[in-house]
């Protein structure tokens, strides 16, 4: 193993053995793609290194995510997290927002996790030590009727947000494999997320989000929150593998 290279390591957590790749085998996920102010989610990740890659003029990308596990190397939880489509490293020469167009298309594209809530220790402590994924402790309220899902995030006693869509999916996209960064052990990292689906909806324009008054919240409105997303999904089974980080 090389100094760079971290895919033989194991980590003891909570009493488990865990390494990579690392296996999500189970679950359900919804997701909206939100039209932002590049400006401020600049300033938001200004500390990370990353630049959001710009859709039009002021305008990026925010994906707000929410996702309950059944069955993973990390225990069952529940998740939501809000990421940035940032600018790829070492890429070479770009068309500016064309190219992050082309990416988003072709499923290629680059992510940075801003911000990363979870409801169990174990799985807070496997993201923070095996990917320096910013995961933090929140209450998470996963609710489903045969008709949506919805997903609840309160943070130290207040409301933060509720993200629902439409849980009715019948098609079963190919899997894609994305790379998302992270600052592992205080340095840009990239990982890749392998991404299998089933039972998937897609939802142009649809999806709802409603915020509440936690800090969170005021800085989604600051990027341009509440409004309806350009697409949401649901995805009604999903089965991800995380590999290693690498150093960037």
């Amino acid at each position: 193993m090389t100094e760079h290279d971290h895919s033989a390591r194991r980590y003891e957590i909570e009493g488990r053995d865990l390494g990579y790749p690392t296996r999500f085998r189970d679950g359900a996920s919804a997701a909206g793609l939100f039209v932002v102010r590049s400006r401020v989610a600049n300033e938001l990740i200004a500390d990370s290194g990353f630049r959001v890659a710009e859709i039009g003029p002021g305008r990026a990308l925010l994906v707000l995510t929410g996702v309950h596990y059944t069955d993973t190397d990390c225990g069952d939880y529940e998740e939501t997290a809000q990421a940035f489509f940032v600018e790829p490293v070492g890429k070479g020469a770009r068309i500016p927002y064309l190219s992050t167009w082309s990416d988003v298309v072709r499923g290629r594209v680059t992510s940075f996790t801003w911000k990363l809530q979870v409801t169990t220790t174990l799985s807070r402590d496997c993201g923070l030590r095996m990917w320096g994924y910013p995961k933090t402790l929140g209450e998470i309220a996963f609710e489903k009727s045969p008709e949506r899902a919805s997903f609840g995030l309160r943070m130290e006693g207040r409301r933060v947000f509720t993200f629902s869509v439409r849980a009715q999916g019948r098609h079963q996209p190919a899997t894609v494999t994305s790379p998302v960064y992270s600052l592992f052990e205080g340095a840009p990292h990239v990982g890749y997320l392998t991404q299998t689906y089933r039972d998937t909806d897609y939802q142009l324009g649809g999806g709802q989000v409603e915020l509440g008054d936690h800090p969170l919240a005021d800085e989604l409105r600051r990027l341009g929150l509440p409004r309806r997303p350009l697409l949401a999904t649901w995805n009604g089974r999903l089965d991800f593998s995380m590999s290693a980080p690498e150093k960037l």
